[in-house]
């Protein structure tokens, strides 16, 4: 095995490119294994699993293709890329509906083999998280949170660190990253785990509502109170009570809260006297706080009261490698709850879904698998299940500033900024210009991003900043189109 543990086995019957393939498998610190046809394969690997499998489209008067059902079977979960000297559409259809992850023409391509042979092994390794997943380990997540990115592994080593104690804890994110889930996994970990986990979003509740709701009331404080009832705080008491979006909580509601952190005591709406409760307070909310502070929103007493120990929870665009992880195990627990046969994401639907901003986070991602999974019929995620505003959605993050057009008498792409004299070149490109000169948004996409990376002399950073995207995303949109920062 290479440096990385990683091993691709090559299966060609040409020792020159055997020897080329391995070279290049191992320049990226991969080991390569080469078998001339399948009656080698067994004495080249003996017990080793291969993370990745490169195959001949032609072994001799061999069919490579004949090969693939054999390959899957004995391997099923290692990606196998098909490599051929003829390069169409036809090959390459013929190629993937036989179960390839991808492939490649001869010469190869140093810069494409890389890619792909990287996304190949990207793929064994979260089918093997997957496996893990399934058979109870806790490599794929923690608690009922999924993702291995590093970002979430940070926030499981704050869980497991505040878990223990009785601090308060707020949690800040976007909207759908799991603050939810993060609490109940602090619940979870907890002492306090075989008591009442209440969760309560404050802005849910109408304002007036707002103060028995999480206090209580007797029977009789206010119209349609015709039994008296404990509230949040008294229903949680003895386990933890999580109160989601906080800024949305009444300023007058929020002094109570206040009063109660401090004192651990509380009165219900039209009682005679106080109460105690034995809660811990776990506070959300997708708004910067120290901004509700600064706006009024949010008193800065009781913020510093609850913000004991803070969470940021990562935006799921900012996860690397978690999209394809959670899109698979979704997909696979909405297969078994609807009766469908799908086991996984195929490469090109999995290319798209990584490629996407996500703007709706973990939620939006779980209802779009969910949605596809009851419309559609198959053991594997397409592309064309997808809706088609996920292909609007991978062109999120352009920079406002800058157009495309292709000139008339040229293939070449031309750059200017948004302003009148581009609109002058736009419409004069318009006036010669025909329908094969339309350019892809994926292109204009590539091609501002490449662009940015140039003129920032290699910086992706500072590329990501003047595009108005995250350093997470740039890298990741590096990877898909296998830009170079040289």
């Amino acid at each position: 095995m290479g440096q990385s543990g990683r091993m691709v086995l090559v299966i060609d019957d040409d020792p020159d490119f055997q020897a080329l393939v391995a070279w290049m498998i191992e320049e990226r610190g991969y080991a390569a294994r080469a078998a001339a046809g399948p009656a080698d394969i067994k004495s080249v690997l003996g017990s080793d699993i291969p993370q990745a499998i490169l195959l001949d489209w032609q072994l001799g008067n061999v069919d490579g293709t004949t090969l693939i059902d054999q390959l899957r079977r004995q391997f099923p979960n290692s990606p196998i890329v098909f490599v051929t000297g003829f390069s169409s559409q036809e090959v390459a259809a013929a190629a993937i509906k036989l179960g390839a992850f991808d492939f490649l023409t001869k010469p190869l391509d140093v810069a494409k083999f890389a890619v792909t042979i990287n996304k190949a092994i990207e793929q064994y390794d979260l089918l093997a998280r997957l496996r893990n997943l399934e058979l109870g380990s806790d490599e794929s997540g923690f608690e009922g949170l999924i993702g291995t990115s590093p970002q979430m592994r940070t926030v499981y080593s704050i869980i497991r660190s505040v878990a223990p104690t009785d601090v308060n804890v707020m949690i800040c994110g976007e909207s759908g990253t799991g603050k939810e889930l993060v609490a109940a996994a602090i619940h979870s970990c907890s002492d306090r785990s075989t008591g009442p986990f209440v969760a309560q979003n404050m802005a849910s509740i109408p304002s007036e509502l707002s103060e028995a709701t999480l206090f209580g009331h007797e029977k009789g404080a206010f119209t349609g109170a015709d039994r008296a009832r404990a509230g949040a705080i008294g229903e949680a008491s003895g386990g933890t009570l999580f109160l989601d979006e906080i800024t949305e909580m009444p300023m007058g509601l929020q002094a109570k809260l206040l009063r109660f952190l401090q004192e651990r005591t509380y009165r219900p709406v039209g009682g005679l006297k106080d109460l105690k409760a034995d809660a811990r307070i776990i506070s959300a909310t997708n708004r910067d706080p120290a901004a509700a502070v600064r706006d009024k929103n949010l008193r800065e007493d009781l913020y510093y009261r609850l913000n004991v120990v803070p969470i940021l929870l990562p935006p799921l665009r900012e996860r690397e490698g978690d999209i394809g992880l959670l899109a698979n195990h979704v997909l696979r627990r909405f297969a078994k709850q609807y009766g469908k046969k799908f086991q996984g994401v195929d490469p090109s639907a999995m290319r798209m879904l990584e490629a996407c901003d996500w703007p709706g986070n973990v939620r939006q991602l779980i209802h779009l698998i969910q949605r596809v999974v009851i419309l559609n019929d198959g053991e594997m995620l397409s592309s064309h299940m997808l809706p088609q505003e996920m292909f609007r959605e991978t062109q999120r993050g352009m920079p406002p500033a800058v157009e495309f057009v292709k000139s008339p008498d040229t293939s070449q792409i031309a750059v200017a900024a948004r302003s009148e004299p581009l609109q002058t070149t736009a419409a004069a490109g318009i006036a010669f210009a025909t329908k094969d000169d339309i350019v892809t948004l994926e292109e204009i996409e590539r091609m501002a991003i490449s662009r940015a990376i140039t003129l920032c002399d290699g910086a992706a950073y500072e590329a990501a900043r003047l595009l108005g995207i995250s350093s997470a995303t740039i890298y990741r949109k590096i990877k898909l189109y296998g830009l170079s920062l040289d």
